[in-house]
């Protein structure tokens, strides 16, 4: 029994993390904005429909 549970929490696991965006836009569903990604020093918006590189008020990249 014990070895079944460990199973299926790895498989969980597994899908979770490789889940490409599906968390954050599940957030971005639920609080109704964007979830703020950092990748390679560049800060990304996750909305339900898709991603943007977010930017300053002076129009240049943010960065993270």
């Amino acid at each position: 029994m014990k070895n079944t549970v460990k199973v299926v929490s790895v498989i969980l696991l597994a899908m979770l993390l490789s889940s490409c965006g599906r968390w954050e836009r599940a957030v971005a569903s639920i609080n109704g904005g964007g979830v703020e990604t950092c990748h390679d020093g560049v800060s990304y918006i996750q909305f339900t429909s898709g991603a943007s590189v977010k930017y300053n008020s002076d129009g240049t990249i943010a960065t993270c």
